[in-house]
């Protein structure tokens, strides 16, 4: 299990930041830049948001995720896990290409990966309890860097497109105006993490992409 830091800020504070990376001694990129792009699911009352808005101390999000620019790229499902302040996550190889998935059918009772989905207690509790369907796809550029033991992520032109009520992407686009570092490490790195953190000019705070992405088409309120 590992902690992570967020930190949003406005994207005309870009040059600010990368002063400020640049400032962290041991820096280096770790992988090339990527597009990640994820469906986040729900059901019709959006619990699993708002048990996030509620800080409800044991929770997961659910998502599909398939790397690149092309949607014949091999997906993911990720069951992204929340335990008081710490984060870990399983993934489960859906070994299908984004544009050939049945997005809609993702977390249905027939679908083959049903039962490996609910032998984790985590999804179980959603995935039992009410039908889960797409509800947006949240896109952006990631950049990785390391500094000893601790991972920095810096996402950038981040941009949400909502699913409608026949579970297809609509072709409506929003652009976020924010960007967002993460600093992810390890409960006994946590020193050399704060060191890290106060390199940077801008407090973290908390911060979720799909919560965004769904206060960008009026399902949830999230500033």
């Amino acid at each position: 299990m590992r902690l992570e830091v967020k930190i949003p800020y406005n994207k005309n504070q870009f040059l600010q930041i990368e002063k400020n990376l640049n400032s962290i001694k041991n820096l280096k990129k770790q992988h090339p830049s990527r597009t990640i792009n994820s469906v986040y699911f729900d059901n019709l009352n959006n619990q699993i948001a708002l048990d996030n808005l509620s800080g409800i101390s044991r929770r997961c999000k659910l998502r599909v995720r398939y790397y690149g620019n092309q949607e014949s790229s091999n997906c993911y499902l990720e069951i992204k896990k929340k335990l008081n302040r710490y984060g870990f996550k399983k993934i489960i190889d859906i070994k299908k290409n984004f544009n050939k998935l049945k997005i809609e059918e993702v977390f249905k009772l027939n679908n083959s990966m049903h039962k490996e989905i609910i032998k984790d207690d985590y999804a179980k509790y959603y995935v039992i309890n009410d039908y889960l369907s797409p509800q947006v796809q949240v896109s952006y550029l990631r950049d990785y860097y390391v500094s000893n033991k601790i991972r920095i992520t810096h996402d950038k032109e981040i941009f949400f497109k909502p699913y409608n009520i026949e579970n297809k992407s609509t072709l409506k686009i929003s652009k976020d105006y924010l960007n967002v570092l993460e600093i992810k490490f390890n409960y006994e790195d946590i020193i050399d993490a704060n060191r890290i953190i106060d390199k940077i000019s801008i407090k973290p705070k908390r911060f979720s992409k799909y919560l965004r992405g769904l206060s960008f088409f009026n399902k949830a309120i999230y500033l």
